[in-house]
């Protein structure tokens, strides 16, 4: 499965811009991903670029983080997209919809859970709050 890659600001302008407001030379995205919906178009969507659509949305954009994880939780879902930890992804954005965490932290819990396992090298207390134990750095 070598799909090429989706970069940040195709999905961005996708998920901020219109039909009626995009500039001209975007407009292509909401074709695109009609067809990414259907499966007939497929793409690669690294985590990084799901992660940096994430930041770029909630700090550039100010769209609340719940609403930022749901609209990408769609994208994830899409047929046409493809990634190397659908799971993962979806249960990260899944989580940021409820509880207020860093995507990271979210992403590491989803990880850990998938993989059975039980403990992270980390300071942050969060995570034995949620079923991690914190793995001792030394």
């Amino acid at each position: 499965m070598n799909y090429p890659c989706i970069d940040t600001n195709v999905v961005v302008r996708y998920l901020v811009d219109t039909p009626q407001t995009i500039a001209p030379r975007f407009r292509g995205v909401f074709d695109f991903f009609g067809k990414l919906e259907e499966g007939a178009q497929k793409v690669f969507m690294p985590d990084i670029v799901l992660f940096q659509v994430y930041f770029v949305l909630t700090s550039y954009y100010n769209v609340p983080a719940a609403l930022a994880a749901e609209k990408l939780e769609g994208i994830v879902q899409l047929r046409g997209i493809h990634t190397s930890e659908k799971q993962a992804l979806v249960e990260t954005l899944e989580t940021l919809q409820s509880e207020n965490l860093d995507i990271v932290d979210a992403y590491l819990l989803a990880y850990s859970r998938i993989r059975g396992i039980s403990g992270v090298y980390s300071f942050d207390g969060d995570f034995t709050a949620r079923g991690l134990a914190l793995m001792k750095v030394e």
